[in-house]
């Protein structure tokens, strides 16, 4: 388990410091963020036109018999769920197109200096975990950038139009939908600190596993010889169980925060109807003005519940960021991409290597002379320049 030490770290669920360097990699392709938050505004003002609509029709055209007025308003609401439908298609290209290049880039980065670093380091890292690195880390911060930061700007924008629509349009009514606010703050709250450790645990154990593939794939003939296979399958199935208890306790916490939204939201539609009733008996509220606010309030908390889930995309994306730059700052060697052993090479090429009564054993260091298993006993061999001995 020492061997992963690293992997089990938790750092901050947020790290300006790491996102700033986040938005190194985004700074070319600042045109794409900006075309991405424009649809995302256009989107979340549609959002507005199917309750207006609908409170036109009720208040104004079914009274009068307007088939007309009710023909166009069905037109405009047509129009605008095919407006809404562009402005998602080209928010999703965009901000997919961002995180691709993002992605690209920075695979590029990782694969140039790997390159570049000594080979000590290769030596004390298993390249499983420099996989994960360039794979599975590198993929989470694609999920921040195709569904998280920018997207979470568009429900903050949505947010707010549906809030200030509803404080103008009847502000007693918006209190009794807001009610319900702390709860669903509260809710996202736990939710979120539950799956930030169960998103970690599960880079944890994935990392684990790539690691022990690539050391007993690439170590396949020794773990053959030494008849290995049946410790190694069961090691590799703990591993393996590990990881999926991991998926399933992350899945648990989403089973029970999505419907405990729903039901929060659920709430919040029973009070505004109560609210509304004495108004509506009395003529003080129409039923349109009711009938629009049970949309804007269904619309109102989608975003709400999407901004939490988008929270654990951030931190995902933090975790991955830190562990990928962390690989970036180990030091390059000093010798260039040859490696710190380059100059060293020059020298060497006529250098005769020799062995001398070398003994070897797999026994644990205390371990009785007597019950000593050697590999080698007393193995002397030279090596001169241009010999291949085996």
């Amino acid at each position: 388990a020492a061997a992963y030490h690293d992997e089990d770290a938790l750092g901050k669920s947020y790290d300006w410091r790491l996102m700033r360097r986040l938005l190194g990699y985004v700074r070319p392709y600042g045109w794409l963020v900006a075309a991405s938050l424009v649809l995302l505004m256009l989107d979340g003002l549609l959002q507005l036109v199917g309750p207006l609509l609908t409170q036109r029709v009720i208040d104004v055209a079914l009274p009068h018999h307007d088939a007309a007025m009710a023909t166009r308003a069905a037109v405009l609401f047509a129009a605008s769920l095919g407006a809404a439908f562009l402005a998602q298609f080209g928010d999703t290209m965009f901000t997919s197109l961002l995180g691709q290049r993002v992605m690209r880039d920075l695979r590029d980065d990782l694969f140039s200096h790997l390159q570049r670093l000594p080979i000590r380091f290769f030596d004390r890292t298993p390249v499983g975990r420099l996989v994960t690195r360039t794979t599975a880390d590198v993929e989470s911060l694609n999920e921040l950038f195709t569904a998280g930061v920018v997207a979470g700007l568009g429900d903050l924008f949505t947010l707010a139009a549906i809030g200030v629509m509803m404080i103008l349009t009847d502000w007693r009514l918006a209190l009794a939908a807001f009610a319900v606010i702390p709860f669903v703050y509260l809710t996202s709250h736990l939710f979120q600190r539950a799956v930030r450790t169960s998103y970690r645990d599960i880079r944890t154990r994935l990392a684990r596993i790539n690691a022990f593939l690539q050391e007993r794939i690439t170590g396949m003939r020794i773990l053959q010889l030494f008849g290995m296979e049946r410790p190694d399958a069961a090691e590799f199935e703990r591993l393996n169980a590990r990881h999926l208890d991991a998926h399933l306790r992350s899945i648990v916490y989403y089973a029970v925060y999505f419907p405990a939204i729903e039901v929060l939201t659920t709430v919040a539609l029973a009070s505004l109807i109560v609210a509304s009733a004495h108004r509506v008996q009395f003529g003080a509220l129409t039923v349109g003005t009711v009938a629009a606010f049970l949309q804007l309030v269904r619309r109102f908390f989608q975003p709400l519940q999407d901004l939490s889930d988008k929270f654990n995309t951030l931190q995902q994306a933090m975790a991955a960021s830190e562990r990928i730059f962390n690989l970036l700052d180990e030091p390059e060697a000093l010798g260039g991409a040859g490696g710190e052993g380059a100059p060293a090479l020059e020298g060497a090429r006529s250098a005769t290597i020799a062995f001398e009564d070398v003994w070897f054993s797999y026994d644990a260091p205390g371990t009785p002379e007597s019950e000593l298993r050697w590999v080698l006993k007393g193995v002397s061999f030279e090596a001169r320049p241009g010999q291949t001995l085996a």
